[in-house]
């Protein structure tokens, strides 16, 4: 982990654009570092071998995430945990309104909760400075394991055809809370919102017709990942 701001990445922005991209890199740090803990627990719940190694491994990957995030903002002269803690209240109620009943429900979050997180992350860090795009891509990249985690609910469908609809309901109760959660974030945070917006840097922004078709993208993906549980979205 870096231990002093690197002075060109720090130099490179305005002071506004500055505090925008690292309260951005915050509400992600601490997104993949609530992830790190939920996956490693849903892990300790897998009987399976290779879904307990699959879940496992994607803890790790979020922890890696995690440090890598966390090692940006001290390059742009920010204090991880002053970054984070803003945002640690709405994760958590968004993950105490979400709690798994059981393994499956786990596993359907896992996937569909970090898909969609990833999706509204890399969408806006369009409208960030090249170097913290980067970053934010590389931390918000699919993970190999995904199709183990999408295979052992398909299978669970299959042993019991009744679990289909209510892990089909709890997956759009997942996209609908993680949307808004999203959105409450982004407003709740000036210097954030500004970024989005273009108002703290010579980059264009995002319109209110760009912000709609992004939440369509989003959601359009989500459809497809719940296409690939063999649930209805």
């Amino acid at each position: 982990m870096s231990e002093q701001a690197d002075p060109v990445s720090t130099g490179a922005l305005g002071e506004r654009e500055r505090e925008g991209t690292i309260e951005l890199l915050g509400t992600i740090a601490y997104g993949t570092i609530s992830g790190f803990t939920r996956m490693a627990a849903d892990s300790e719940m897998a009987t399976d071998l290779r879904l307990k190694r699959a879940l496992a491994s994607m803890a790790v990957k979020e922890f890696h995430n995690h440090e890598l995030l966390v090692d940006h903002i001290i390059e742009l002269g920010g204090d991880p945990i002053a970054a984070m803690a803003p945002f640690e209240e709405a994760f958590e109620a968004f993950h105490a309104r979400t709690k798994p009943r059981n393994l499956l429900e786990g596993l359907v979050k896992a996937y569909i909760g970090d898909g969609i997180a990833s999706d509204f992350y890399i969408e806006i860090s369009k409208y960030v400075e090249p170097t913290s795009r980067e970053i934010i891509r590389r931390a918000s990249s699919d993970h190999r394991d995904v199709d183990t985690i999408v295979g052992a609910v398909r299978d669970g469908i299959v042993e019991d055809p009744r679990r289909g609809g209510p892990l089909a309901l709890w997956g759009r109760r997942l996209v609908g809370e993680a949307l808004t959660q999203g959105q409450v974030v982004a407003a709740d945070r000036e210097a954030l919102s500004e970024l989005v917006l273009g108002l703290s840097h010579d980059r264009p922004g995002a319109t209110l017709n760009e912000m709609g078709e992004l939440m369509q993208r989003i959601t359009d993906r989500h459809r497809r990942r719940m296409g690939r549980l063999g649930l209805s979205a």
